[in-house]
């Protein structure tokens, strides 16, 4: 079965990053976008639909039955929401919106509708949000690199500290867990949490072997 997932267009690069992170984990993606930015995705393995005011009409085209996720990050939490209630109204499991108030966030909670403020880290709570695999290697200089991974149920680095990893391999560690960035040598590394390291290239990946 077709697993899709529906997003509106977020007006900056969240969009780009969503695409890419979706399409890594096998979902056909449909981009709701208005006409004057199609051409920034007819390059991505997309579907692409023409948004107006008449999101009705949209609507009509999509097979909700499909689709598994449901994003709407755009800069305007009405229409977030407006959309998120079709979608949900529409069958689909799992309704994602990000939100600049409070209020909305509650009202969205009350729908069924996962909220992500935005002053948090959209992607990594999308990533959490859906149970996404995630992992980058960032080059910098000589053999040094940065490590950006979601911490799994599989990962062996699951409950060491990050004093013990950083001794074992001599690598810097820190973790985003919800809303804390945390870097005391006798926390333990939970799943879920979103690790950064920077370190030797070659230490960094024998973490994720």
């Amino acid at each position: 079965m077709t697993r899709e997932a529906l997003i509106l267009d977020s007006n900056d690069d969240l969009i780009h990053h969503l695409i890419k992170l979706l399409l890594e984990n096998g979902y056909v993606l449909r981009i709701l976008a208005p006409r004057e930015r199609t051409k920034l995705f007819e390059k991505s393995p997309v579907y692409i639909h023409n948004f107006s005011e008449n999101y009705e009409r949209v609507f009509k085209e999509i097979d909700f039955s499909q689709v598994e996720i449901a994003i709407f990050p755009s800069p305007n939490d009405s229409l977030n929401m407006a959309l998120a209630k079709v979608a949900k109204s529409n069958g689909v499991p799992m309704v994602i919106i990000t939100v600049r108030s409070d209020s909305m966030a509650r009202l969205a909670e009350e729908e069924g509708i996962e909220a992500v403020p935005t002053y948090h880290c959209v992607l990594s709570r999308v990533i959490r949000l859906l149970n996404l695999k995630f992992t980058k290697i960032l080059p910098l200089k000589s053999n040094v690199a940065l490590l950006e991974v979601l911490v799994t149920s599989d990962s062996k680095i699951l409950g060491k500290t990050i004093g013990e990893i950083e001794e074992e391999t001599g690598i810097k560690v820190a973790l985003v867990r919800d809303d804390q960035y945390i870097q005391e040598r006798e926390v333990e590394i939970q799943e879920g949490d979103y690790l950064i390291a920077i370190g030797p290239q070659e230490e960094l990946q024998r973490l994720l072997e």
